[in-house]
């Protein structure tokens, strides 16, 4: 399965990782803040403000590496080799040590917010990795200590930091969030495509399972048959068997395109009619009776009769067979019957019918077996099709439309 996002994903991931990216840059956009509100030039120790503004940024690039490897474990991407990533790691620990040691040096108002802010971006950059319930533990230690840096002097500032870490926190959490449930959801679309697809190759499988287990009992009943006959010395008629068989070969390969294309549709007279040259060939009588088959249980009916006739021929010495359809209170029933029954096989159980049932069960119908006297019984059932309500019109509706049309003449 391809893992590759959709062209709209992948566009919505870019997103995502940027707008991350922009919220733990938060060292370098709060100290820039704090310098610009210093009025003229700055001229007091411009060296250690270079050095904090240097660090803010070392730390903010720090902060977007792990941010983007919190967003791997989201979309399950191929990540650095641990050696690089614990490098990494330290340094970028190390950098935050130095930027809340130096910061506080740099004579600027409200430097104590730019401190918090380089705490709480360095916390939004693994956000992405967490749960819930880690987030909110996060954001409360975000709290702590920003009201323990800050203090109560200047409560708006207090307020407004507050707001802004936490918002940043969140942010990245959400990103994250959304980009889980974007993944689910392509998850989700290429399980339902693989099931389409797996249910397409076994509907593939059971049609041919199906044309192909009675055209190959034709075959061992001609074959067998041609073989008597020129074990007799009847070569004309055993040419005349070897002659059909071919012919049934070939029309099985054209069957088999058919259904590889999806295009193979019988209709019930062409059930019956296989059923009927089958059985005819292993000189077996065969008898038709009952109401016509609608188009909607034609499948259904066909396996049963196909299964039923193929296991005859293959398990019991039987001479005749009939093929019954009943009509009962919204259900549709079909008898196959045939007096082949043996000691092996009085019990009705086999692979064929077992799956063939289970296939019924979930159109709504079953399939049962049993033994009636003499006769082997199969027997299916499955919800008749709703019948269309025919559209009668009296005579005296008639009337009033031949009135209303010479009124309106």
């Amino acid at each position: 399965m391809d893992d590759r996002p959709l062209p709209a994903a992948h566009k919505f991931e870019t997103f995502v990782r940027w707008s991350t990216y922009s919220a733990v840059a938060l060292p370098v956009a709060t100290f820039l803040g704090s310098a610009l509100v210093v009025r003229g030039p700055i001229a007091a120790e411009p060296l250690l403000q270079a050095g904090v503004l240097t660090v803010a940024l070392v730390l903010a690039a720090g902060n977007v590496v792990v941010a983007r490897w919190s967003i791997d474990t989201v979309t399950a991407a191929r990540r650095r080799p641990a050696r690089r990533e614990l490098a990494v790691a330290v340094g970028w620990l190390t950098t935050l040590a130095v930027f809340v040691v130096v910061t506080p040096l740099a004579p600027l108002p409200g430097i104590q917010l730019t401190v918090v802010a380089g705490i709480a971006s360095a916390a939004a950059s693994v956000v992405p990795a967490l749960g819930v319930g880690r987030t909110v533990l996060l954001n409360a230690a975000v709290v702590v200590v920003t009201i323990l840096v800050v203090g109560f002097a200047d409560i708006p500032a207090l307020i407004a930091g507050l707001v802004v870490l936490s918002w940043a926190l969140w942010a990245c959490w959400s990103n994250a969030w959304m980009l889980r449930v974007l993944r689910e959801l392509q998850a989700a679309h290429a399980d339902r495509a693989a099931l389409a697809l797996a249910e397409q190759r076994l509907g593939i499988s059971r049609d041919l399972h199906d044309v192909l287990g009675r055209t190959l009992a034709t075959i061992a009943v001609k074959s067998a048959l041609a073989g008597e006959l020129l074990a007799r010395e009847r070569a004309e008629r055993a040419g005349q068997e070897l002659a059909a068989i071919r012919g049934i070969a070939e029309e099985a390969g054209t069957t088999v395109r058919r259904v590889v294309r999806g295009e193979h549709h019988t209709s019930w007279d062409d059930e019956i009619a296989g059923a009927r040259s089958l059985l005819a060939s292993a000189g077996i009588a065969c008898t038709v009776a009952g109401v016509p088959v609608p188009p909607e249980c034609t499948r259904a009916f066909g396996l049963v009769v196909r299964e039923a006739v193929t296991n005859l021929l293959r398990h019991s010495q039987a001479t005749q067979v009939t093929i019954s359809t009943t009509r009962g209170d919204g259900t549709l029933q079909l008898t196959v019957t045939n007096d082949g029954v043996t000691a092996r096989r009085t019990d009705g159980t086999g692979s064929g019918l077992t799956a063939l049932s289970d296939r019924l069960g979930a159109l709504g119908g079953r399939l049962g077996s049993r033994v009636d006297g003499g006769w082997f019984v199969v027997d299916a059932t499955v919800p008749a099709p709703e019948r269309r309500p025919v559209a009668h019109t009296s005579p005296a509706s008639n009337a009033d439309r031949a009135a209303s049309e010479e009124e309106s003449a």
